[in-house]
């Protein structure tokens, strides 16, 4: 079936436009571009795609996203056309079925996806994987995250007090893109780790509830030294005692180099990880003095029974669950702690969990 193209709204020679968005709900607060017809056509000549391709569609009102939809709010956000094919397959990696949008943007914790770019679009539309890549002040990392937000609100209809009933949110919930830094990294890039090519530009999609929580080590000088400090930073975030969900870990270049001196793998980063933050699930249940643990309903739900409550517990189910990636610049040994939510999972398939990705389509 062929998708109507969108609606163009007239407003009166009076009108302020921006005013005009603000009024219309369409905004996230901050001022938008006007996506007149001629933005975006200049948009729509960054794609081969045909402009009513739907790209998928968004809960909660799961409205089709045509390829022309996604082009309104990007040219919305300030994106550039070179920009568009990164946000088509962030949409996509969205709305595919395989990450979970709805329960991402109806959830009280202000949860929002984390958008990974590695390949070599990263370099050809100047985004930032350097000094501050996490942060304000790089056109393509702030339009592209941005603009999957749009979507979600203006196509999708994921607005707040209405299924957005974040308690608290964060600035985390604008945009959170940014690309990695590849030749800092000891490890394989994070799309060649989930099967992908070394030249193909892919786009990776992760929910994080927000961050950093910064772990800052200037004194190890040995991996093990410095994965007990990351550990350590890692077990006491979100529910203090329970359990978190995947996460993802942005290791700093100057942290990175102490892992790729002593050989050490993300894989024996992630078993350090699960190691050092074991605990007999009794140290993790809630309790009068911290409430933040397993409860009786969880332990019920569980069947975690007195016999089970010697058994360690690490603060994810599985390795898989602690994501690494290598972004920033020389200035200081940190590394972010992007924390993500609690998913129940077979525990059979618990090795099947990896965040979201698709390759990014040439112009």
């Amino acid at each position: 079936m062929i998708q109507p193209r969108a609606r163009a709204l007239d407003i009166a020679e009076h009108d302020d436009v921006y005013e005009f968005m603000f009024d219309q709900g369409m905004t996230d607060g901050l001022p938008l571009v006007p996506p007149t017809r001629a933005r975006v056509e200049r948009m729509l000549a960054g794609t081969h795609r045909a402009h009513s391709e739907v790209i998928g569609r968004i809960p909660p009102n799961y409205v089709p996203a045509t390829v022309e939809k996604v082009a309104i709010n990007a040219v919305a956000a300030g994106a550039k056309p070179e920009y568009l094919p990164v946000i088509l397959a962030a949409v996509e990696a969205a709305a595919g079925g395989h990450f979970p949008l709805h329960g991402t943007i109806a959830s009280t914790d202000g949860i929002a996806p984390m958008i990974i770019v590695n390949g070599p679009i990263r370099e050809r539309i100047g985004m930032n994987w350097g000094l501050n890549a996490l942060g304000q002040g790089n056109r393509a990392n702030m339009t592209i995250g941005r603009a999957l937000r749009l979507v979600l609100r203006n196509i999708g209809g994921s607005r707040e007090g209405e299924i957005d009933q974040t308690v608290q949110g964060g600035a985390h919930k604008f945009t959170l893109t940014f690309a990695e830094h590849e030749d800092a990294s000891p490890w394989p890039p994070l799309h060649v780790e989930h099967g992908y090519d070394p030249d193909d530009s892919v786009v990776t999609l992760l929910p994080v509830i927000g961050g950093p929580r910064l772990c800052i080590d200037e004194y190890s000088r040995t991996a093990r030294a410095l994965v007990g400090s990351i550990a350590m930073g890692f077990q006491k975030i979100f529910s203090p005692n329970g359990q978190i969900g995947p996460s993802m870990l942005v290791v700093s270049p100057e942290h990175a180099e102490v892992f790729r001196r002593d050989g050490w793998t993300k894989h024996d980063v992630r078993d350090a990880i699960m190691q050092l933050t074991a605990l007999p699930i009794r140290e993790r249940l809630a309790t009068d003095k911290v409430g933040g643990g397993i409860t009786e309903s969880t332990r019920k739900r569980e069947g975690i029974t007195d016999a089970d409550l010697d058994r360690l517990m690490s603060k994810v189910s599985h390795p898989s669950h602690i994501q690494l990636v290598v972004a920033g610049a020389n200035a200081g040994k940190r590394t972010g702690i992007y924390p993500g939510i609690v998913r129940r999972m077979d525990p059979e398939h618990m090795d099947d969990f990896i965040p979201v990705s698709r390759r990014i389509d040439p112009a």
